[in-house]
């Protein structure tokens, strides 16, 4: 049957009716008062009108219009078209309708709104267009209210719990607006596209609908910059590895040729991980090799060189900055224990020199008793 036929009685009603085709974004069937509402000549030249030119908002709603009447409901919601650019505010109910083609249609009935007051309406509507998710909910976490943004991401959820990968989040939001703070700070949320990373700020409210307390929710996606920072830190660790290589130069000798400024985050990192490889590898030397720094803090040296000694592998440092050296012997800092030679060719073969000392000539490792007698035991 034609739509004509099957809308024959709406033909007469002056409430404004009309049929959208959802696929071809155009207006299919109107009555006599749609037409003015839509500021339209005729039928055939409002038919012809594409409406395809959306924005992020209006297809985040016209995607929730399109769910909730296939699951059979009738979909309300205030909404303002712009027929030939000019407003038109109005109340809209949304059936659906089979279309000719078999498709799903929109059956609309408008009642236009003019009583609205401009600074209302102008809030009304950034509220809905912007990116930032916004959603006012009861204090036990009830929603009351979430524009396009906060559905797009999360749907139509009835209440913030969902939204939350931690379910500790939402409890301590609620609690703590409700002692009167302010709750913000980046969390993990489960969103219709998977999880991402949101900052949020949560304020006490009111709701102007019932005086009743509420809670203020605004929430932005911060999935790209934490990414983003991320691949930067990845990056930055890559490049100190690169810059700090650690090398097995002869058995249980590690040596660390190291490049550009050694201050006080690379001198950490590099403590950190070398510390690390000399328990693994049981290294007895390690041979710190300054031919290639810009820049060598001393204090931040003496850490590491301490650090090396306290797991009982000896340090030889190579390749001294003339800088450097200044400013070991302003400040009086003690080398005791610590092997200073002119290169890494000389600190490599320093190590093979004290190993072959260690095992005597009969090539076994040499230990010594505790009355301080040596014994060949190994």
């Amino acid at each position: 049957m034609l739509l004509d036929e099957r809308l024959a009685g709406a033909k007469l009603l002056t409430t404004p009716v009309w049929v959208f085709d959802t696929e071809r974004y155009r207006v299919v069937w109107a009555n006599r008062a749609a037409l003015d509402l839509w500021r339209a000549d005729s039928e055939e030249e409002l038919f012809q009108r594409d409406l395809s030119n959306l924005s992020a908002s209006a297809k985040t709603r016209n995607r929730m219009i399109r769910e909730a009447l296939l699951q059979g409901r009738i979909w309300r919601d205030e909404m303002t078209l712009y027929p030939r650019g000019q407003p038109a505010r109005i109340l809209c109910t949304v059936s659906g309708l089979k279309g000719e083609n078999g498709s799903l249609h929109w059956l609309c009935e408008g009642h236009e709104r003019t009583d609205i007051d401009p600074l209302q309406l102008r809030g009304v509507e950034a509220l809905q267009h912007t990116t930032v998710m916004v959603a006012v909910v009861s204090p036990t976490g009830e929603t009351l209210l979430q524009n396009y943004a906060t559905q797009q991401a999360f749907g139509e959820q009835t209440s913030i719990y969902p939204w939350f990968t931690e379910p500790a989040v939402p409890e301590a939001l609620l609690a703590e607006v409700a002692a009167g703070q302010v709750f913000a700070g980046e969390f993990q949320v489960e969103t219709r596209c998977g999880p991402r990373w949101h900052g949020l700020e949560a304020r006490s409210n009111v709701d102007p609908a019932t005086g009743a307390p509420a809670v203020l929710l605004q929430q932005y996606d911060l999935t790209q910059r934490r990414e983003r920072d991320a691949l930067i830190e990845q990056q930055r660790q890559e490049i100190l590895a690169l810059s700090a290589p650690i090398l097995e130069v002869a058995p249980q000798t590690l040596a660390v040729p190291i490049i550009g400024q050694l201050d006080r985050a690379r001198g950490a990192q590099l403590t950190e991980t070398l510390l690390t490889r000399v328990v693994e590898q049981q290294a007895g030397s390690v041979i710190l090799d300054l031919t290639g720094a810009s820049t060598v803090s001393a204090s931040d040296l003496l850490s590491l060189v301490r650090a090396l000694s306290l797991l009982d592998a000896r340090p030889i440092i190579t390749g001294v900055l003339p800088s450097l050296a200044h400013e070991l012997i302003a400040s009086e800092a003690s080398l005791e224990g610590v092997q200073i030679l002119r290169n890494l060719r000389q600190g490599i073969a320093a190590c093979v020199g004290h190993q072959q000392a260690a095992r005597g000539p009969t090539g076994r490792q040499r230990t010594t008793r505790p009355g301080g007698d040596r014994n060949e035991d190994r």
